[in-house]
């Protein structure tokens, strides 16, 4: 069986998807063939790989010319396209990795940055894309049965599976490095800000909480609207942002938190949760979307549209250690549950099936 791989986003430069596609391809064989930007053609561990140079962006209208001459010169059995954007000019099987379909529901002018009539535009482009590679698609794969649901439902189709993602080795055996000194005890989130993140909730939850909350997240203009909001609160003491930090200082900052939050109305995964469970770091996340099919009885859960209830599930965490020890103890042994060799095995096995 000939596997091609599309991993022009490998790495962890591209978020979610860059680490999705670097641990899928750790653990394939080496009998794959991957298609790779140039800068990632000389990387030491894709060096066992066959390779092929794309010069275009996996979005953009070029690459939906340049793959298909790519792929008609590799002659493959199988194509896996880790993200919803396949070549529709390409006549053989496909394998299509749908991540989520945030976008499909968390939507309007305030989740871009873009104009208006440039945002609406680009939006109903990402839908017919959408709905072209699910289509045409031999398989598609999702993270969870959330999402499995939503995508068999959304577009009447049968062929999607599930492949848990997991915790990196990297993150759990980092080093802690210290920080500057934070105030304690506080809260930490971690990942970007945008509206479907639901951070203006804990805003709400901390004014009126004897805690600190710390926002470890790169710069954007959600951080500068966060930021709007904690001036407009007045929480310009009680929220602190730490910007991006590498995993080790990550891990200093869990390693002094009373507990990650996590208030997301929808997410695709959530990865940060796990990261913390995996360091001991107790979690209190949202009931919304697929968290807790992921996190199961190893987090605190409220109402994502209920600042009071968040409330009310920091101070139960503060009052009680012994809930915070089995918190930690249940987490610990959650992110046993996931695995990356797994997920690359059960993806392999996917491969396999639609090639027959």
């Amino acid at each position: 069986m000939k596997v091609v791989i599309d991993a022009r986003f490998y790495g962890i430069a591209h978020t979610g998807i860059g680490r999705y596609v670097e641990n899928l391809i750790k653990y394939l064989p080496d009998t794959a063939t991957l298609i790779v930007h140039p800068a990632d053609y000389q990387r030491p561990e894709l060096s066992k790989f066959p390779k092929f140079i794309s010069h275009t962006h996996p979005y953009s209208l070029l690459s939906q010319f340049e793959i298909p001459y790519l792929l008609f010169k590799i002659k493959p059995d199988l194509v896996h396209i880790p993200y919803s954007s396949i070549p529709i000019f390409w006549p053989g099987k496909i394998v299509v990795t749908f991540h989520d379909l945030i976008k499909h529901v968390s939507k309007g002018s305030d989740t871009t940055t873009h104009h208006k009539l440039i945002y609406w535009l680009k939006y109903y482009a990402y839908l017919a894309i959408d709905f072209i590679s699910a289509k045409k698609a031999s398989a598609i794969i999702t993270p969870t049965k959330y999402w499995q649901g939503i995508i068999r439902a959304k577009y009447k189709i049968k062929n999607v599976f599930v492949t848990y993602e997991a915790v990196e080795n990297d993150f759990i055996k980092a080093k802690l490095r210290k920080i500057s000194d934070l105030k304690t005890p506080f809260l930490v989130h971690t990942g970007n800000l945008y509206p479907h993140k639901n951070i203006k909730l804990v805003f709400d939850a901390v004014k009126n909480l004897p805690i600190y909350l710390y926002l470890i997240c790169a710069r954007s203009v959600f951080v500068q609207r966060a930021e709007d909001e904690i001036k407009k609160q007045n929480l310009q003491n009680k929220v602190i942002f730490l910007g991006r930090l590498s995993d080790s200082e990550v891990k200093d900052v869990y390693s002094r938190a009373l507990a990650l939050v996590f208030p997301s109305k929808v997410e695709g995964f959530g990865l940060n949760g796990l990261e913390a469970m995996s360091v001991g770091l107790p979690v209190i996340s949202s009931n919304a979307s697929c968290l807790p099919e992921v996190y199961g009885k190893a987090a605190l859960y409220f109402d994502p549209d209920s600042s009071a209830d968040l409330q009310k599930q920091v101070l139960q965490l503060i009052k009680d250690p012994k809930l915070r020890s089995r918190l930690i103890s249940d987490g610990l042994q959650q992110v046993k549950k996931y695995s990356w060799a797994k997920m690359a095995k059960e993806t392999w096995t996917i491969y396999q099936s639609v090639s027959l």
